[in-house]
């Protein structure tokens, strides 16, 4: 007995599949960073829109054309855009949400205008073809536009969106190029099979590399949250000594300076009694803005503790080092800041250390700034030192 493909049963099929799919991702999307909700929902409505248009497309000859060829068509063409709209999302690219938008209302004009005023299943194959290729290219465009290195799970879904994309212009050339015609939709030439074949499994397969961006990019936020400072958003002690220990070892390769200095706030505890912790915290965001417009951007600032700040400087000697620590402490005393309503004035004491050859690692050229830094203190605050020399 030869076996036969019924697209009726694959259509039911990949709606059940989209469906229970789109029902685990509701499920469990609680458990998803709090980053990727937007794009994880607007994935979930593609898969729960998906089976609404299959279930109708295989229930044609039942119920009214309305829903089985207008209806149908428009709520898959909508699950394509909802899809392009989550990897946009994901990406942080422009959504597009308008331009989708007509593609979808275009795709049920044009399947309503060959049905009831023109009937021709085979233009309304192919044109409906031909329009939705632009709403699945548009899924492939915002992973491969980004113009950087792409994980593995990137390019799977990639991958799925061009395939799908090169197969609906082929399903539409078939038929506005070749013409070659169907009797109904359920004639199962190798296009059809190919399309609802494969269209059943697009969701699977779309979400399985979904879910998988969405975990590697899990991974980096963890990753990234761990080595940066969760007030400030600079790099925090770990962070800062590890970068710190390559710049010095690049600086000693090269035979090129370095230096680092310490920038502590004083009397912060002051400003936390008298304003508050909310206050507190303000001043040490605006502190490492102004200490970041004092330096350049190669330089690296991190987060020692508290109040107490760190800044690397490759390729730097004690002359050009005292000038930035001079500029860093200038912007704090030349310019009160206002926190919580209230203008508060915020001086910086800073010590400056330049790497020598007894600077065996990063924490005895650390011990050296901070000494310096502690003199500053001693000579009144609001002040510069390098290596017990004030400036």
């Amino acid at each position: 007995m030869a076996w036969t493909f019924d697209i009726r049963t694959a259509l039911f099929l990949g709606a059940f599949l989209s469906l229970l799919i789109g029902v685990l991702l509701l499920v469990v999307r609680r458990s998803v960073s709090g980053g990727l909700q937007p794009s994880l929902r607007w994935w979930i409505a593609g898969t729960l829109l998906y089976p609404v248009g299959f279930t109708l497309i295989a229930l044609r000859g039942v119920i009214d054309d309305l829903w089985t060829a207008v209806v149908s068509n428009m709520a898959i063409a909508a699950a394509f855009a909802c899809f392009a709209v989550a990897l946009r999302v994901f990406n942080g690219g422009p959504q597009r949400r308008t331009r989708l938008g007509v593609l979808v209302v275009l795709v049920a004009a044009t399947a309503a205008y060959f049905t009831f005023w023109i009937p021709d299943l085979s233009a309304r194959t192919g044109w409906i073809s031909a329009l939705d290729a632009i709403l699945l290219g548009s899924s492939a465009r915002a992973i491969y536009r980004r113009g950087q290195a792409l994980s593995a799970a990137m390019h799977v879904t990639g991958f799925l969106f061009v395939f799908s994309t090169v197969l609906m212009i082929l399903r539409s050339g078939q038929h506005l190029i070749l013409h070659t015609g169907i009797s109904t939709v359920f004639t199962p030439t190798p296009m059809q099979v190919t399309a609802f074949g494969f269209g059943g499994l697009l969701p699977v397969i779309g979400t399985v590399g979904f879910l998988l961006m969405c975990t590697e990019r899990s991974q980096q936020e963890l990753a990234s949250a761990a080595r940066l400072d969760y007030l400030t958003g600079i790099c925090n002690r770990r962070a800062i000594e590890d970068l710190a220990s390559r710049a010095i070892a690049a600086a000693r390769r090269h035979g090129m300076p370095l230096a680092m200095m310490i920038i502590d706030v004083d009397h912060f505890k002051r400003i936390n009694d008298e304003h508050g912790h909310e206050a507190g915290d303000q001043a040490l965001i605006e502190t490492v803005r102004r200490i970041r417009d004092s330096l350049r951007a190669e330089d690296l600032v991190g987060r020692l503790g508290g109040e107490e700040f760190v800044a690397v400087m490759p390729n730097t000697d004690a002359q050009s080092a005292l000038a930035a620590a001079g500029r860093t402490r200038q912007a704090f005393a030349d310019a009160p800041m206002f926190v919580s309503g209230s203008q508060v004035r915020v001086t910086v004491s800073v010590g400056v250390a330049v790497l020598v050859a007894e600077d065996a690692q990063f924490s005895h050229l650390l011990r050296r700034a901070d000494r310096a830094m502690y003199a500053a203190k001693a000579a009144g605050r609001n002040r510069v030192m390098l290596d017990g020399a004030e400036t």
